[in-house]
């Protein structure tokens, strides 16, 4: 799940990626697991990245034909560095997709656009800092002074948010171009990444990276959210909530029990994958409790707040990146977790 390039190539060139789909074409169910004869309700649901672990909630309800068991007929889309899942969405070129983090879901809402977020599948945002072992640094606050590589998508997100909490400064802001090789060579710097991925290419490249969890220091935006046109939401709420349910179902079998159905599916899909890095990323955010932790742990897997919604609403506003009149309940249903 890496930041998007905000250049909008839309359907037409999106229906070259990868999928993975279930192959029923009718069946006795509908949405909601309810008897009758009606086809499958058909779902092309659009990722934020190349196929990898962080969705393998989604390629594992495929995979075990949760979705048909629920009345749907789900395509999976694969996102990449020219898909763009917030302007298709507000475009209505698409239902329904991935949105990367809750300052996305905002975003949208202060531009106007009649999306929800249904459901998070991660209770913490897999962003990271890492740092070089034995330079001293025992959390994000040590590393205030020193270079930090972050992406140009972090400057309007968590970027601020760092300098706001820690006391970082613009001058110790490096650009990170998508190769570990300046952090390399620098020992006493930092590096963003994500918590199933950078540390890993840092392990093969010889550096086992000491790795800070920002939701681990305050971040407390949700990430990985389903999201829906509310056209969808208002006519088709079965629909909705059959995918929710499937979706987490698909999520607690990825996580607790064999993931190896999913992970076959992710592997068709994206050439690039590795069966070594699905097993890194996957005991990282077992480890981490990236998908089970908090809410998750007593409501269940895809858990949301209005009061964690509200925070995160008043964090972002504080820092003037998100308007302080956009009403965050606007950015988000319940309705579909109960």
């Amino acid at each position: 799940m890496k930041p998007l390039i905000f250049s909008l190539f839309i359907a037409a060139a999106a229906l070259t990626l990868p999928v993975a789909e279930s192959h029923a074409s009718t069946a006795k169910a509908q949405p909601g697991g309810k008897a009758g004869a009606a086809r499958l309700r058909p779902i092309t649901f659009y990722t934020d990245w190349k196929a990898q672990a962080e969705h393998g909630g989604f390629y594992q309800a495929v995979a075990l034909g949760l979705y048909e068991k629920h009345g749907l007929k789900v395509t999976l889309r694969a996102g990449g560095p020219q898909t763009d899942n917030t302007r298709l969405l507000a475009a209505g070129a698409i239902e329904t997709g991935m949105l990367s983090n809750s300052f996305q879901a905002l975003t949208l809402t202060a531009k106007g656009a009649d999306v929800k977020v249904v459901m998070a599948s991660f209770q913490k945002d897999p962003q990271v800092l890492m740092v070089h072992p034995g330079t001293g640094v025992k959390s994000i606050a040590d590393l205030k002074g020193r270079p930090i590589f972050v992406a140009d998508a972090a400057l309007g997100s968590y970027w601020p948010w760092l300098k706001s909490k820690f006391g970082f400064t613009d001058q110790q802001q490096r650009k990170y171009a998508y190769s570990l090789l300046p952090w390399l060579r620098n020992k006493q710097s930092a590096q963003e990444g994500y918590l199933s991925s950078e540390p890993f290419t840092a392990s093969k490249a010889g550096v086992k990276p000491q790795v800070f969890l920002l939701a681990d220091a305050g971040w407390t935006g949700y990430s990985a959210m389903v999201a829906f046109r509310s056209e969808v939401i208002a006519k088709e709420p079965a629909v909705v909530r059959a995918f929710v349910a499937a979706t987490r179902e698909g999520w607690q079998s990825y996580m607790n029990g064999d993931p190896t159905p999913g992970n076959k599916l992710i592997l068709k899909d994206n050439p690039e994958m590795t069966p070594e890095l699905l097993a890194f990323a996957h005991s990282k955010m077992k480890q981490h409790g990236v998908v089970i932790s908090g809410e998750a742990k007593t409501h269940g897997i895809g858990a949301m707040t209005a009061a964690r919604w509200t925070a995160f609403h008043k964090d972002m506003a504080g820092l003037g990146l998100i308007p302080a009149k956009v009403e965050p309940a606007k950015a988000y249903t319940l309705e579909f977790l109960k």
